[in-house]
């Protein structure tokens, strides 16, 4: 029988991203704007931020974001553009002299978390609207793909490379999510990958030759009606794909992401 619009397949790795044929049709006019804006944004010298300017640049949008007056989408624009103005080292710099506090082994693959506290120049831990956490990975630990709701998230890698794939969350059905896949690039030290609800809601990182370590920006809490947030791990490789190219990617446990998504993935 012939397939139809409507007719689900088995997904398969080509659907995610893997290869450079699956994404080129769908893609390729997005590619080649993002394209336009990066060679204009190249040939523009951007300055150097110094690490405090850059904390409260965050903050600021942190706090128009919760109150309504940038949306995600804008939120995400402005993370990006700021990644491109900071001296990671500098940064470091600023988080090594700041509180750290390391959070308890997680049963699953995942790296190892620290939340960070910036100080004040009394030494005093600042309030800020976010909340900042540095992921360190081994070479075996892996962000399986995952959706997220009622929050924003920035992960900008200070250490080692990533493969990141990214997916549209469009909307959730029974025990799982329709997924779209949006990017699969691979993230060196001063890259920046952001989500939202907005978009590339779904996320999955992967350490790429060795260690490698993330700085990470959250801001949770968006809805006041809703919880501060709720994440679900999601398998897009054992999912259906439709012949417009969504997949239905089943919802499951964290432990069985973790036990199927390894690095070879």
């Amino acid at each position: 029988m012939a397939l139809t619009s409507d007719t689900p397949r088995s997904a398969h790795p080509d659907d995610l991203g893997l290869t450079r044929r699956s994404q080129l049709t769908g893609l390729f006019g997005a590619f080649v704007s993002f394209a336009l804006l990066s060679e204009v944004s190249c040939a523009r010298p951007n300055p150097r931020m110094t690490a405090r300017d850059w904390i409260d640049r965050h903050n600021e949008l942190a706090r128009a974001l919760k109150q309504g007056q940038v949306s995600a989408r804008s939120w995400m624009t402005e993370v990006e553009r700021l990644a491109r103005e900071i001296d990671i080292a500098e940064l470091m710099a600023d988080v090594n002299q700041s509180k750290l506090s390391a959070a308890s082994k997680p049963p699953t693959n995942d790296p190892s978390k620290r939340s960070v506290r910036f100080i004040d120049a009394s030494g005093t831990p600042r309030r800020l609207a976010y909340a900042a956490a540095l992921f360190d990975f081994a070479p075996s630990n892996v962000i399986t793909p995952h959706g997220h709701k009622n929050m924003v998230s920035a992960h900008l890698v200070t250490n080692g490379k990533f493969r990141v794939r990214n997916f549209d969350r469009l909307r959730d059905e029974g025990n799982g999510m329709v997924i779209r896949p949006t990017r699969d690039f691979v993230a060196s030290t001063g890259t920046l990958s952001a989500m939202s609800s907005a978009r590339d809601n779904i996320h999955w990182f992967v350490p790429k030759g060795g260690p490698a370590r993330t700085f990470d920006v959250i801001i949770s809490g968006l809805d006041p009606k809703q919880p501060d947030f709720d994440i679900a791990a999601i398998d897009p490789l054992g999912g259906r794909r439709m012949r417009d190219g969504t997949i239905l990617a089943p919802v499951m446990s964290f432990e069985a992401a973790s036990a199927k998504y390894l690095t070879s993935l």
